[in-house]
């Protein structure tokens, strides 16, 4: 576990979190140390302004959490929400997928305003001509994209440039070749086949590690799939530069495929996974 102490209010008691990727080291450390490469640190929500105060903004942050372990019903998360997310819930249908948004909102705006030291319910959106989402004035400089897939949510903040997350768990995708004569290269529909001979498996999980990369790198542009994604080709290991667009899939701490955009090269990602039963 990892001793933290709050910069931004000395005479709270230190917090504790834990390393989720490799051996969880043992004992008292004094300082936190930032999270870069493959790590993702399991955080609590409450301790959301805390972390944010020590590491650097410049830098990219990447938050994951499973929706499903969040209590939207308690009143201070609800209070997070505006009305314009409430009209929005209301027009998802009733259940988990009307649940799943609500808590998508109030983890974004819990992020949001850690990072820019607000209150969420004070955070106002808007979309461009293409729908993706921005914050605005003044925190407009504060660039954010955000997907789900099933319960998981992946959060991607910036204060540099354009940022593109995408997020998928683990599904087959019996249609995948046929999928991937609209949106693949020549050469990626070659690593299908090749894939495809191999196993459905093998097959799925070229297919959606390319398709988040491609979905990355598009939500990055923010023109959504207005660009022929066949046009381009996004690779499927380490890193792959489109113009001034970095692209590079992501080591998750539970199974699934995800990726991430950046208009700005990625030097340092701090990667938070948050536990609210933590």
């Amino acid at each position: 576990k990892t001793c933290v102490q709050d910069r931004r209010n000395p005479r709270r008691p230190p917090f504790q979190m834990r390393v989720l990727h490799g051996p969880r080291p043992r004992g008292i450390v004094a300082r936190i140390v930032p999270t870069v490469g493959s790590s993702w640190l399991a955080l609590s929500p409450h301790s959301l302004g805390s972390v944010t105060a020590l590491v650097p903004r410049e830098d990219c942050h990447l938050w994951l959490t499973d929706l499903d372990r969040w209590d939207s019903s308690s009143d201070e998360h609800r209070e997070c929400l505006d009305p314009l997310d409430w009209e929005r819930a209301r027009r998802k249908p009733e259940g988990i997928s009307r649940e799943r948004f609500i808590r998508s909102r109030m983890v974004l705006r819990r992020i949001l305003a850690s990072l820019l030291d607000q209150r969420p319910i004070e955070l106002h959106f808007e979309s461009d001509a293409h729908g993706k989402p921005a914050l605005k004035p003044p925190y407009q400089h504060c660039h954010f994209n955000l997907s789900h897939s099933g319960a998981l949510l992946l959060v991607g903040v910036s204060m540099r440039a354009s940022i593109g997350v995408d997020i998928e768990v683990p599904r087959s995708v019996p249609r995948a070749s046929q999928l991937a004569k609209r949106v693949f290269t020549a050469d990626e529909q070659a690593l299908l086949r090749q894939a495809e001979v191999v196993s459905e498996s093998a097959r799925d999980e070229v297919f959606l590690k390319i398709w988040t990369r491609k979905e990355a790198y598009l939500k990055c542009r923010g023109d959504g799939f207005t660009m022929p994604a066949r046009d381009f080709a996004v690779g499927i290991k380490g890193s792959t530069k489109i113009a001034d667009v970095d692209i590079r899939s992501l080591d998750l701490p539970s199974p699934g495929y995800a990726a991430l955009a950046s208009a700005t090269p990625v030097s340092h990602t701090h990667r938070y996974h948050l536990c609210p039963d933590e």
